[in-house]
């Protein structure tokens, strides 16, 4: 009887697995037919090659952890050596500007011919005055063209990148830096007298010498203006107010001729816009010479020298004006599967 009896539980365990197994192949089977996206199925001798889609599944925990690692490589990039030295020197340019400027580092002190026309005019004061001159060239018109430029491209300003226009900003400043140097340190080295000399610095030894005769030395004897006005009395070459403006001007033309869109602004406006920065900068130069704060050479070696330095500048992002000549491809990490094409083969990469 206990034979029988483990006979039958032997072929009853039989069938179950049997049918267990039947169930579970049953199972699999309806898991593998309805997820064909995940599975390669077998290639018959008359199907067609099938398109490959790959899928990248990406960790969040290990893209957290690169996020933090690479915020920390910017971190130490900060302090590394090329920007102590680039603060450094902008102390020092902004120091040296300061000093020269305020007249405490001591220039040229050139003479004068008793009499001599071209310094006895009158003072009448500044049509652009060195406020507005700097408020207006170096925050108002360089952002205001910038911002504008960027909005007609991109369509929004939420669009607009900062980070571009921290780049074209720090070259017109670092232009602009270069300008004022060059125009302080020849108004120290060569210390040639305004228009208005005799009539702001009054020196002593002009009123007892004879018509035609040089004067070496001499102090200002005017007590009306303080000692920058009548040091920078002496500071006439090269003019500061035509080589920034030109400046400014030239370097505001050209990001608006390269980087503002035609088709979004119409043929002419461009050329108004550019009209109205070469008009501001004439304003700011010929004026120096309407108000006889200046000879007419200073006014044109002023404009030739922002002329310069607007090449200097140009020269530099240049190529980062220019339209590259590959094409920009968005790329994502993750591709979605083709539900539309059951047959298509899915791989994990």
């Amino acid at each position: 009887m206990k034979s029988m009896q483990n006979e039958l539980v032997v072929s009853d365990s039989v069938e179950v697995l049997s049918y267990t197994n039947e169930f579970h192949s049953d199972d699999s089977r309806d898991k593998l037919l309805d997820n064909k996206g995940m599975v390669t199925p077998a290639h018959s001798e008359r199907a067609a090659p099938q398109p490959i889609v790959r899928i990248n599944i990406t960790d969040p925990d290990k893209t957290a952890t690169t996020e933090k690692a690479t915020a920390r490589l910017r971190l130490r990039q900060r302090f590394r050596l090329p920007y102590a030295i680039n603060s450094l020197i902008c102390v020092v340019v902004l120091s040296c500007l300061i000093l020269l400027e305020f007249g405490f580092i001591p220039g040229f002190k050139s003479g004068f011919y008793c009499q001599d026309p071209s310094l006895s005019h009158p003072y009448t004061g500044d049509t652009i005055s060195t406020s507005v001159l700097l408020i207006g060239n170096l925050l108002v018109i360089p952002l205001f063209v910038l911002f504008f430029t960027e909005y007609i491209r991109k369509g929004s300003p939420s669009n607009v990148c900062i980070t571009e226009l921290w780049y074209f900003y720090k070259e017109f400043l670092t232009g602009c830096a270069l300008v004022l140097l060059l125009t302080e340190v020849g108004k120290v080295l060569i210390g040639e007298h305004r228009p208005n000399f005799f009539d702001v610095c009054q020196p002593h030894t002009a009123a007892n010498c004879s018509a035609g005769s040089y004067v070496t030395t001499y102090e200002c004897r005017n007590n009306k203006f303080g000692h920058y006005f009548l040091t920078d009395t002496s500071r006439s070459f090269p003019s500061g107010h035509s080589s920034l403006s030109v400046f400014v001007a030239l370097y505001q033309a050209y990001i608006i001729q390269t980087r503002l869109p035609t088709v979004k602004t119409g043929r002419l406006f461009k050329p108004f816009s550019v009209s109205l920065l070469v008009i501001w900068s004439l304003v700011c130069s010929l004026t120096r010479i309407s108000d006889k704060r200046h000879h007419w050479w200073d006014v044109a070696a002023g404009m030739l020298l922002g002329a310069m330095c607007v090449v200097y500048s140009v020269s530099i992002i240049h190529k980062k004006l220019l339209p590259t000549s590959i094409p920009r491809v968005a790329c994502s990490t993750t591709t979605l599967l083709d539900v539309k094409n059951k047959d298509a083969r899915s791989e994990i990469i």
